[in-house]
């Protein structure tokens, strides 16, 4: 707890190399949600295997890639009850990211869909995701960053 009363978070993300799990990017801490560690295999990344946090929410899984913070878009965007066909949509509207996503296609069902880059995800998810902001916190933590 810190002075104001409120939890403290976990590190989200952290570069430190002294992070005791040997992972690059954490949840936050929520009473709320019950996140869990997973390893997919697939031959759609180059490592053969995405390791993540995940938790479900509306029927969507969340998931974070524990190793270089991408995040499943797919997941929030249907989680919001929006369509999959919907998010070239929200892609095609800033051209500047498309060359940093990730598409998975075939494999396992849980992980198909649109990743990116923690820092695109977050400010995407600012703009879009307020119904969920709040099953949002293990991926973002509570607060906006000094930078929004």
């Amino acid at each position: 707890m810190n002075s104001s009363g409120v939890q403290d978070p976990l590190p989200s993300p952290t570069t430190d190399p002294a992070n005791s799990s040997g992972t690059r990017y954490r949840p936050y801490a929520s009473p709320d949600h019950h996140v869990t560690k997973a390893r997919y295999i697939t031959s759609n990344d180059p490592r053969g295997y995405i390791p993540v946090y995940e938790y479900p929410l509306n029927g969507q899984w969340i998931m974070l890639d524990m190793d270089d913070g991408y995040v499943l878009w797919t997941g929030i965007w249907k989680a919001l009850g929006n369509s999959k066909a919907d998010i070239v949509k929200i892609i095609d509207s800033q051209p500047e990211i498309a060359a940093q996503l990730r598409r998975v296609r075939g494999g396992y069902l849980k992980i198909q869909g649109t990743w990116m880059p923690y820092e695109i995800a977050l400010r995407l998810a600012r703009r879009v995701a307020w119904p969920i902001r709040y099953d949002l916190v293990p991926l973002f933590g509570y607060a906006p960053s000094p930078a929004y």
